[in-house]
Parts: C-alpha cells; structure tokens; sequence
C-alpha cells in the first residue's frame, strides 16, 4: 500500500493493509465460525453468523492498535524487537501484542453471549 497508517510507531503498516485485512477477515469469518463449530451446521449456536462477523469487525479494527502500542513502547525505549526468539521477527512478545489488546473482549464477549452456563 502506499498510504502510512501511523508512520511514525509502525512504518510499514498501511491503510490499505489495514482495509484489505478487515474486509478478508470479515468474509471468512462466518463461514470459518460454522466450520470450526458443529461442523458446518454452527453447532446449533444461534446467529452464529452474527457473533463471527461482529468479533472479526472488533478484531480487524483493534488489533493493529496492539501492535502501534507495542511499537510506541519499544520506541520509548530504544529498542527495535521485544527479543530476538524468531531472526527478523522479534521475541515472542512481538508475535502476540495484537492478542494481548483483543482477548479480553474476546472472552468477555464469548463469556456473555455464547456461554452455555
């Protein structure tokens, strides 16, 4: 892409990155949701189609935020990676700072609206 979302923490992030990886994970989302759980039929879970479409919505817009947090972190403290576990990519903490920001709303949403108990 050629549009910088937020050069300054994370230069190689782009809008279109940033679009192209929302509307992809939205697309498979529901199909994924149906796949993984009962096996095409959703598992009997109701607007299972709904709950995927709305956590890859929430996921697409604010896990890039864990990664600009992470990067801004780094930043402040001189340092390019979290460690040095995977050559080029970083430690282990580089590899999760976008779960690190989206799981807790993931397991309180899950928790919520598709919890059996």
């Amino acid at each position: 892409g050629k549009h910088k979302l937020i050069p300054r923490l994370s230069p190689k992030k782009t809008v279109e990155g940033f679009v192209g990886a929302g509307l992809s994970t939205m697309a498979v989302a529901a199909p994924l949701a149906r796949k993984m759980i009962g096996g095409g039929d959703g598992g009997g879970v109701s607007n299972l189609g709904r709950h995927a479409v709305i956590l890859a919505l929430y996921v697409s817009f604010v896990s890039p935020f864990g990664g600009f947090l992470a990067s801004a972190t780094k930043r402040a403290h001189g340092a390019k990676d979290f460690g040095n576990f995977i050559p080029g990519h970083g430690g282990a903490v580089d590899r999760f700072d976008c779960q690190v920001v989206t799981a807790p709303f993931v397991y309180l949403y899950l928790k919520k609206f598709l919890s059996s108990e």
